[in-house]
């Protein structure tokens, strides 16, 4: 172990964490919007209180105001949440209506939605609700002509949240922002010194338990642990925190009430379990990319191949491709993936395949994979030979 390693401290809890437990192959890594970035991954491990952390950006501020810059590609420009009896969810749809039904949100409430980026989640909670007093805070200044649209100027703020909003707000909203944060305390402070007493911070981040590809998402530095999610929120002078890892797919969705009393963090019994589960991710990956190359030399053998999936999993497969030659295109159910041009081929839908494919990697998460594969039924027009992560 190096110096700088054993100088790593978890940006939880704090405590040290020791030599790193996975490092990326080569010197480029996949961010959160699949694109590659020259610069390797790197992942430690907090043994006290089970959280998982990457090496973040050298100039995180400067990456999120000017580069991250999350949609904005077309006004309507989402994930793909799922397919329900052959018709598309979107992510933000869906974290609308959960967000919804737990919150019971009183007549007119206050609510804002912190590191918000277009703010559609908000969008489509007020579409239900007009009556909410809604407003949107981000640390760039890319969004603002989205908000215009459905939220009051006053209610709009960038890099800094201004002093009046102080302890206004009934419930502070935040969607896939903790992941990226270089000081997740700082962040939770933050929300916290803007909700009422007695007010609601209501979260969603990625649950690296359900999704393992969270490991190797360079630009996301926070990989949570149920523990050191308790941990984070206690430690911020929340209470009542509860962790749902079942209302969204490979995410936790966290709930918890503002305190006006100090109360110190407990660890988790299972703390020694989760440093395991993340050690088992850590290798899984390790091993990834000797798969995909395996099989490319062993089966695909230069045959014409497209990968399934043009996201995270799909830029990480094409990374460790030897030969592009033979990749003809990438497939994906989203047609906001469509319009886009990932490694320089073409996304297509998957009904687009061609009968000269004789390969197909599924770019999917590893868990959900082979079920999304059978339930495409133009993959299966031939036989073909697919590659699983």
């Amino acid at each position: 172990m190096t110096a700088v390693e054993a100088a790593v401290a978890c940006v939880v809890c704090g405590a040290p964490c020791g030599a790193p437990i996975y490092r990326g192959e080569g010197s480029a890594s996949v961010s959160s919007q699949a694109h590659m970035l020259a610069i390797p991954t790197i992942v430690h491990a907090c043994a006290h209180c089970g959280h998982l952390q990457t090496k973040p950006l050298h100039d995180i501020a400067g990456y999120y105001n000017a580069t991250y810059n999350n949609h904005l590609e077309s006004d309507d420009a989402d994930d793909l949440y799922e397919v329900k009896n052959g018709v598309p969810v979107y992510r933000q749809a869906h974290q609308a209506v959960v967000a919804l039904e737990k919150l019971r949100l009183p007549q007119g409430a206050a609510v804002l939605d912190f590191g918000c980026a277009k703010a559609t989640t908000l969008r489509n909670m007020i579409a239900v609700r007009p009556d909410l007093d809604a407003a949107a805070f981000d640390v760039s200044d890319a969004y603002r002509a989205h908000w215009d649209r459905f939220i009051r100027p006053e209610n709009q703020a960038s890099f800094t949240p201004p002093g009046a909003w102080t302890g206004r707000f009934d419930v502070v909203l935040s969607f896939f922002a903790l992941e990226h944060v270089a000081e997740p305390r700082t962040f939770l402070a933050a929300a916290r010194g803007l909700l009422k007493p007695g007010g609601t911070l209501y979260l969603i981040v990625p649950n690296i338990r359900h999704n393992i590809g969270d490991l190797i998402v360079v630009d996301h530095v926070n990989h949570f642990m149920p523990s050191s999610l308790r941990f984070a929120f206690t430690q911020a002078g929340f209470v009542d925190v509860r962790i749902d890892e079942e209302a969204h797919s490979a995410a936790y969705v966290i709930d918890a009430t503002r305190s006006e009393t100090a109360a110190q963090p407990v660890l988790d019994v299972g703390v020694e379990s989760f440093i395991a589960e993340g050690r088992q991710f850590a290798a899984f990956w390790s091993g990834a990319g000797t798969a995909v190359r395996a099989f490319e030399s062993e089966v695909a053998r230069g045959r014409p191949s497209v990968i399934y999936g043009s996201g995270l999993y799909g830029a990480f497969i094409a990374s460790q491709l030897r030969d592009h030659a033979s990749l003809a295109y990438f497939l994906d159910q989203n047609p906001h993936q469509q319009a886009k041009r990932i490694f320089d081929r073409a996304v297509r839908a998957p009904a687009g395949i061609g009968a000269e494919i004789e390969v197909i990697y599924a770019a999917l998460n590893p868990s959900r994979a082979r079920a999304i594969i059978a339930d495409v039924p133009w993959l299966h027009a031939r036989a073909r030979d697919i590659f699983f992560l």
